[in-house]
């Protein structure tokens, strides 16, 4: 338990601003490689190097100094070039060395019986469930440890954190970390008579939902401490829209994975993107995500640029340098000289049906070049073919929209908007139907994932205020840009 409780606390303290930040050698080419995984892939890297012991934070689908030093940890211990560079043969060792905890731990996706909600149970540990009138509790017959599931109506989290807190020191135990966030909380803690915990809960409704894991510390061959960040990753995902991967298959592949390829061609994803296919003068939206001038966008809005032109609300226009990519997930990275009076919030979740508001630069040519607000809701979870990185929602957007924010009622940008569905395509296929108002965004979590990744501080939305469509354009108006392509 300690050396991971060191592993995590090192990992934490690791971040440096993004100016500082070096990156190792060969990272190039390890990011490279990295890209060519499917999100699936990336997920699944990450919680096999979980359960090596080398991993010890919730997956993400970007790539960094930190999972490239994970990674070159792995291989060199495992006899490798320790390159942080990922191919098939890798990926599979990596399999291989975590399948026989895998096999001990079995976990299956379990939802909250009340609130729906799945995190991954270690049921091969042989626990018995039982209802609770919270949840469902699991116990080990054998004593070696037990989980918790649970929904506390009608409180807040600051007040379950403080009463976790509370609690421990009063019976003689040590936090090993703590954090509180405005929409969840984490606590590690061993108790005065040997037993280790991990707890996590998110906001949830008007309640808090989230687990308590205990297990006794002796029980050092179960690694629980890698079984509470496999818990915890988990259930970030459901409560947060994250993307991550199925509960592993128990039995080895027949053939290693292959994942160091180029991606296979597919159907025409819905991207009416704002660039024709023989590249010309073009347009996009972005938002600023700091106050360095940072602004996000879509990675296809500024793809085969020879300049990029920003524009902000107050007029200025400046040049504009593309830091990062990420052309699997379609978000981009400008650095500009701009220095913004506001910056978009983002919030990580949003609910089905909740109102939400696009603004962006449509059709520059023939509406208007100040920008378009437009109000709609939530209507899906999830893009085409349930894909977990993306929201549907009715706000109506057209090209020119694309990389700008979607913004829930209280000013929170909650996703990045994508795409629209091609309608006379679904008009053809369907013979006829023509969908109104089918567009997609992909969702905040993962624009946080990617500006950490790159080092970018974010602003944390806030549980404000339901604004007024009017108000809330203003906003949208401040911490939005027209982006040109040429």
């Amino acid at each position: 338990m300690m050396r991971w409780v060191l592993l995590v606390i090192a990992f934490f303290t690791m971040a440096e601003p993004a100016v500082a930040q070096r990156r190792p050698p060969g990272y190039q080419q390890a990011e490279q490689s990295f890209s060519l995984l499917t999100v699936d892939e990336r997920i699944k890297l990450q919680v096999l190097l979980t359960a090596n012991g080398y991993w010890p934070a919730v997956p993400n689908v970007n790539f960094s100094n930190r999972l490239f030093e994970a990674i070159a940890n792995y291989q060199r211990d495992y006899g490798r070039i320790p390159n942080g560079a990922v191919d098939a043969d890798l990926f599979g060792q990596v399999l291989n060395s975590a399948m026989p905890l895998l096999q001990t731990w079995n976990f299956r996706a379990i939802p909250h019986p009340s609130r729906g909600h799945p995190i991954w149970v270690p049921l091969g540990l042989g626990l018995v469930a039982k209802r609770d009138e919270n949840g469902i509790a699991w116990s080990d017959p054998q004593g070696r440890a037990s989980l918790a599931y649970s929904y506390f109506g009608g409180t807040t989290l600051v007040a379950n954190y403080q009463s976790v807190l509370e609690k421990v020191l009063s019976e003689g135990g040590r936090v090993h970390y703590k954090i509180l966030k405005s929409d969840f909380f984490v606590v590690s803690m061993s108790t005065a008579n040997g037993v280790d915990s991990y707890i996590r809960f998110h906001e949830d409704g008007r309640g808090v939902l989230g687990f308590f894991l205990f297990w006794k510390g002796s029980e050092t061959q179960l690694h629980m401490e890698r079984v509470a960040t496999l818990i915890s990753g988990s259930f970030w995902a459901t409560m947060t829209g994250a993307p991550f991967t199925e509960a592993p298959t128990m039995t080895p592949p027949q053939e290693t994975v292959a994942v160091a390829r180029p991606p296979e061609s597919k159907a025409p994803e819905p991207t009416p993107k704002s660039e024709p296919d023989e590249k010309g003068p073009s347009s996009g939206t972005g938002f600023f995500v700091s106050r360095e001038g940072y602004v996000l966008t879509n990675a296809h809005v500024v793809d085969r640029c020879s300049s990029i032109d920003v524009k902000a609300d107050n007029g200025d226009v400046v040049s504009g340098r593309v830091l990062a990519k990420d052309t699997t997930n379609d978000l981009a990275l400008l650095r500009t000289s701009l220095r913004p009076s506001k910056i978009a919030g983002i919030r990580l979740g949003i609910r089905l049906g909740e109102g939400v508001a696009a603004f962006g630069f449509p059709l520059t040519t023939l509406l208007s070049s100040s920008g378009n607000f437009t109000l709609g809701n939530v209507t899906a979870l999830s893009g085409l073919k349930d894909d977990s990185r993306y929201l549907q929602v009715s706000a109506p957007v057209q090209p020119g929209n694309s990389g700008g924010p979607l913004f829930d009622q209280n000013g929170n940008v909650v996703g990045v908007v994508s795409a629209k569905l091609n309608a006379l395509n679904v008009m053809v296929a369907t013979n006829g139907d023509i969908p109104q108002n089918v567009n997609f965004a992909i969702k905040g979590s993962l624009a946080v994932s990617f500006l950490e990744s790159n080092q970018v501080a974010i602003e944390q939305g806030a549980a404000s205020q339901v604004m007024a469509p009017a108000d809330l354009a203003d906003q949208a108006k401040q911490v939005s840009v027209l982006i040109r392509c040429e």
